[in-house]
């Protein structure tokens, strides 16, 4: 199964264009933009357009995880077959994962891996330019992954045992 995981790479474009990503693995995360739309971005926009690329890029990836799950005749995680996977799921959307560049000038959340939010703060795309950009989302983006299976161990912990 873990070949499996690790096998999946699933792309996605923001509507609109211009900003654009791909998932690799189990968290396995780049994004990109298009020749001279960084330039042209303002942060409003580049916020709209990430969260927006996030849910499409998470959705991929989950249909990408449930065709091979199928394929090898595997049970999703989605199954609700007691009372713990029932409590499990609930609290489950409701979690909130974080993640944070160095800087602190970007920060991404998501609750329940459906409510995507990144927030950059004032300045950030005239102080720093594509390439620091790009580094500092892909480390904040790295933490929330981290943070993210960190709370689902210890959720399946006081759940299942």
């Amino acid at each position: 199964m873990a070949d499996r995981i690790n096998a999946i790479h699933v792309h996605a474009s923001a509507p609109g264009g211009g900003v654009h990503g791909e998932v690799r693995g189990h968290s396995g995360v780049e994004i990109y933009f298009s020749s001279g739309y960084y330039d042209q971005a303002n942060e409003r926009q580049l916020e709209r357009q990430l969260e927006s690329l996030a849910r499409l890029l998470w959705t991929a990836r989950e249909r990408a995880l449930r065709t091979s799950m199928e394929e090898l005749n595997v049970y999703s995680d989605e199954s609700i077959l007691s009372y713990e996977d029932e409590t499990f799921h609930e609290e489950r959307a409701q979690m909130i994962a974080a993640g944070q560049s160095d800087d602190d000038r970007i920060s991404v959340s998501v609750r329940g891996m459906q409510e995507w939010r990144v927030q950059l703060a004032a300045g950030t795309l005239d102080a720093l330019n594509e390439r620091s950009f790009l580094a500092g989302l892909q480390i904040a983006a790295s933490r929330l992954i981290d943070d993210q299976l960190q709370q689902i161990n210890q959720l399946k912990v006081r759940v299942y045992q």
